[in-house]
């Protein structure tokens, strides 16, 4: 069993609109409780998918147990029974889920701030997104969380099949010119594009919201880690294998290091050195060729300071 919960359910015809009340409420509801690390729900993709889809995430296999069997789901289970086809929601764990996050892991989430007294507006432009979004290859559906009372942000979770069609969408000229309808009704845009094997380590662009190539981000973690991994083997190891096993002594040597290389290295030192690298729009073409030139120079001053230490 792993600790993912999917959740669907076909709404009634008529009942769509009401049922679409319902996720936002699951979501709430679990976020609030003690174990959950993310609920994500997306709606029918027209016209191979007739259901909503709601993927539940948990820190651990009790966590969900306990979730299953709450006073509250069970509550949300009954209150949305009326609304959908038979009344059944269906409810996944162990293969099934896991097959459903590891074939639909191409998402962007945007977070959108709006001007005042846009709101209207901008539903009727995210619903005109949407309809395009759905005219695209790959697509898998979107969600749009709309703010609490009183409040201007949006959430988004976007979502297709594969990077490549994700990436698709996102460089078109349709999706280009719809945002620039929205000039005039967005304050300020945050997007995730999720689709690299380092989360955490390297952000996205801030200016087209993709990550940098998984090869580029490699080479720095490998140029940030190999010197922290040095000192340990010179320092730290023996004298940890002196007075503990070795696998706990190895364990806590990768911690050491897997938290310097995210904390300060990575973001004070490969960030900032390198950013020109891993976000280069706007230069010349033959100056990219810099960045793994300057990677591999520091890969070679390592090991030659390295090279009679160890």
């Amino acid at each position: 069993m792993t600790n993912n919960l999917l959740v669907c359910a076909r709404p009634r015809a008529g009942a769509e609109s009401d049922f679409a009340q319902w996720p936002p409420r699951l979501q709430k509801a679990l976020l609030s409780f003690g174990g959950a690390l993310s609920c994500e729900f997306w709606p029918p993709a027209p016209p191979d998918q007739e259901e909503w889809v709601g993927a539940l995430r948990f820190e651990s296999v009790d966590a969900l147990r306990r979730w299953r069997t709450s006073e509250t789901y069970r509550s949300l289970i009954a209150e949305v029974a009326p609304l959908v086809e038979g009344g059944r929601v269906t409810q996944l764990t162990g293969g099934a889920a896991t097959e459903f996050y590891v074939q639909n892991s191409a998402t962007e989430v945007i977070v959108t701030e709006l001007k005042a007294g846009k709101e209207a507006e901008y539903r009727d432009w995210a619903n005109r997104m949407d309809k395009l979004e759905g005219t695209f290859p790959g697509f898998r559906g979107s969600y749009t969380q709309p703010p609490d009372p009183g409040g201007t942000v949006w959430t988004t979770l976007l979502r297709f099949d594969t990077v490549e069609k994700l990436n698709a969408w996102l460089n078109s000229p349709q999706r280009a010119a719809l945002l620039k309808e929205s000039e005039d009704l967005v304050d300020h845009v945050v997007v995730q594009h999720v689709d690299t094997s380092f989360p955490g380590w390297v952000p996205p662009d801030p200016v087209t919201g993709q990550s940098p190539p998984n090869w580029k981000t490699a080479m720095l973690v490998t140029l940030m880690l190999f010197p922290v991994v040095a000192l340990e083997l010179k320092f730290l190891t023996p004298r940890l294998l002196a007075v503990l096993n070795p696998a706990l002594a190895t364990i806590i040597g990768n911690a050491i290091s897997v938290g310097l290389v995210t904390w300060p290295l990575m973001p004070l030192v490969a960030i900032k050195a390198f950013g020109w690298w891993l976000y280069p729009d706007g230069l010349p073409r033959w100056i990219r060729f810099a960045g793994p030139a300057s990677v591999l120079l520091g890969y070679a001053i390592e090991v030659a300071i390295f090279w009679r230490v160890l």
